[in-house]
């Protein structure tokens, strides 16, 4: 430890030299830490690949214990669960390097070899300069914050109009813009305005458009092809119904694939329409098992509304029709995906091997199977 005491009198002569830069700690590592690579270059190794940069010390200026004494804080949980840097970087050049030139004489003269009573190390006024560097932020930020939203709501002043009496309008201003798929209880908006470049026929549409076509389109949509669109697709199969000079439709297509997460799901879509290049030489009847991309398109034969469809098959293959699942089958899915979610043990279950008995759950199956299939 007399070492590491050592080390730390080291490093604090650094950081007081720079203390321009900023308050800085001892450790970084993917992207996270306290380390400030303006004043230890080192840590950007740490910032960037993830590696941990981590130099000995004996103990830290931050640490909210030893910033604001006993009364905050606990040093003995170390500084990643009772740190205080946050606070340090609201403090001014002068301060930080009378602060710091204050933990390093305390730390010499042994202030800190019993850490059962703690002084604090920021004088009365330090704090205060602190609590109205923070009032003075929060004034900032709210003001920055009122400025946006004025200037949202004049560009979205088409929306602002449309849905004022409506709930969506504080959905639709928080996220204008944003690089995000946000979720209602009526369904979700893609706000990325780089999303709208991908809708097939959407080149004529305006922001403001696209967003209140979205809108326009919940529940109107093919939800499982959606959901591929923005997770991940295993595969399609269906039987051919109808076929033209340039197109093929299928009676129905089987939609299989997995959230971020892991779990998998499968649905079904009616009369899916697909361009016939890469279904040559197969006939009405076949059932057939492929890959293809799904992609959002502008829909105008009855208003419009955005929807989604297939395009660009691949992996083409003919299948038997036993292999096409069953109306039983996607309802048995949506009982097990119900049971699943709720379940007492969800917060226990690695969603691989059910950890309730065999026979309760196949009872469970078997009264919702009924209870579904009966309405």
């Amino acid at each position: 430890m007399i070492k590491h005491k050592d080390e730390t009198l080291k490093l604090l002569d650094i950081m007081i030299e720079n203390a321009e830069q900023g308050p800085s700690g001892f450790w970084t590592e993917d992207f996270e830490g306290c380390g400030n690579p303006k004043i230890f270059p080192e840590f950007e190794a740490g910032l960037k690949s993830g590696r941990l940069v981590q130099k000995p010390h004996y103990l830290c200026p931050w640490n909210t214990a030893i910033l604001f004494g006993n009364g905050r804080g606990n040093i003995i949980t170390g500084c990643y669960h009772s740190c205080s840097i946050s606070d340090a970087k609201y403090l001014s050049t002068d301060m930080l390097r009378a602060i710091l030139l204050r933990f390093k004489e305390n730390m010499k003269a042994g202030k800190y070899d019993d850490v059962t009573h703690i002084v604090p190390l920021l004088t009365a006024e330090e704090r205060e300069y602190i609590e109205q560097q923070k009032i003075i932020e929060r004034k900032a930020n709210e003001q920055k914050r009122k400025a946006h939203e004025a200037e949202i709501r004049i560009k979205a002043a088409p929306l602002v109009a449309k849905y004022a009496e409506s709930d969506l309008l504080g959905f639709i201003l928080c996220n204008y813009e944003k690089n995000t798929v946000a979720m209602t209880y009526e369904g979700t908006v893609d706000f990325s305005p780089n999303s709208l470049k991908e809708v097939v026929g959407g080149e004529r549409l305006s922001y403001n458009d696209y967003l209140d076509i979205q809108i326009q389109s919940f529940g109107k949509q093919r939800s499982y092809f959606k959901s591929c669109y923005y997770n991940h697709t295993m595969g399609f199969k269906g039987q051919i119904e109808k076929i033209t000079k340039d197109n093929i439709c299928f009676n129905r297509i089987f939609v299989s694939g997995m959230y971020p997460d892991g779990m998998m799901y499968d649905g079904k879509e009616e009369h899916v329409w697909m361009n016939k290049e890469g279904f040559e030489g197969y006939s009405i009847g076949d059932c057939l098992e492929f890959f293809a991309e799904v992609y959002p398109y502008l829909k105008t034969s009855n208003g419009k509304l955005i929807d989604y469809s297939l395009r660009n098959p691949a992996g083409i293959k003919k299948i038997s029709s036993y292999d096409l699942p069953t109306e039983k089958d996607l309802i048995m899915q949506e009982v097990d995906q119900i049971i699943c979610e709720t379940c007492f043990l969800t917060e226990h279950c690695n969603r691989m091997f059910c950890m309730r008995p065999k026979k309760e759950i196949k009872e469970l199956r078997n009264q919702m199977f009924h209870m579904i299939h009966h309405e």
